[in-house]
């Protein structure tokens, strides 16, 4: 069960990415489900090398066992410099996140280049599994390290301090879904692009034109920008029901 202090942290959580320039809750609850889920790889293997200390077997990790591989670990990183933090994330941890085969993680090499991990010929069937396919159209979209370092401190805290040892999991998911009830009401979604794309096909505006709608500057810059050399100055106004 979700308690008040616990609302009050995953809020802190939100206000600070929602300070931070990300202000559609969808992409809030999606943004924080891949950290979660790196922070839940760290969790896995720290269990699996304390049931390797307990039992003298060896096991198979998730992270890579060299020093880029291991400096993508939640728990290796989550000190650090927020600079060095948002780096970490966003050209080690995510490209890899989305490049994970057979349960495990892939390597860089000192470069920086991503070291694909070879396929099984024997499961070719499964590569293509349900994670990879939802995570390659993925971005990772926190502005900054400032703001991502808000975002991990607070995560961190929430789990150690609050749900330790707890399956709130879904809870989590439950209260936070709960926050797009009012969304709409907050005027925090955007219109997808692919209705946007419809829109304009539809009524091909053009600078000349007047239309009383909120996504105005969105559709005239999308139309002129794609056919235009020398586009011209594009603007509007937004309206408010108040």
């Amino acid at each position: 069960m979700i308690t008040g202090v616990i609302k009050n942290k995953v809020d802190k959580i939100w206000t600070d990415i929602w300070a931070g320039g990300i202000t559609n809750p969808l992409t809030v609850i999606e943004q924080l489900t891949y950290l979660m889920f790196i922070r839940s790889l760290d969790e896995k293997e720290l269990e699996t090398e304390e049931f390797e200390h307990m039992t003298g077997e060896k096991m198979e990790k998730i992270f890579p066992q060299s020093a880029v591989g291991q400096s993508m670990r939640w728990s290796k990183f989550k000190n650090n410099d927020p600079r060095d933090i948002f780096n970490v994330i966003s050209q080690r941890v995510f490209p890899a996140i989305k490049n994970m085969k057979h349960s495990r993680m892939p390597d860089f090499t000192e470069q920086g280049e991503l070291v694909e991990i070879a396929d099984d010929s024997s499961s070719d069937l499964q590569n293509e599994t349900a994670f990879a396919r939802y995570m390659s159209d993925a971005m990772f979209l926190i502005p900054t390290p400032q703001v991502l370092q808000k975002i991990i401190t607070g995560l961190d805290d929430l789990y150690e301090h609050d749900i330790a040892d707890l399956d709130m999991q879904g809870d989590l998911y439950e209260y936070m879904l709960g926050k797009l009830a009012t969304a709409g009401q907050n005027g925090q979604f955007c219109t997808p692009k692919h209705i946007r794309e419809m829109m304009v096909e539809l009524l091909q505006p053009t600078p000349d034109d007047t239309i009383c709608d909120k996504t105005t500057p969105r559709l005239i810059q999308f139309h002129i920008l794609k056919n235009a050399v020398n586009p011209p100055f594009l603007g509007g106004f937004l309206f408010s029901a108040q």
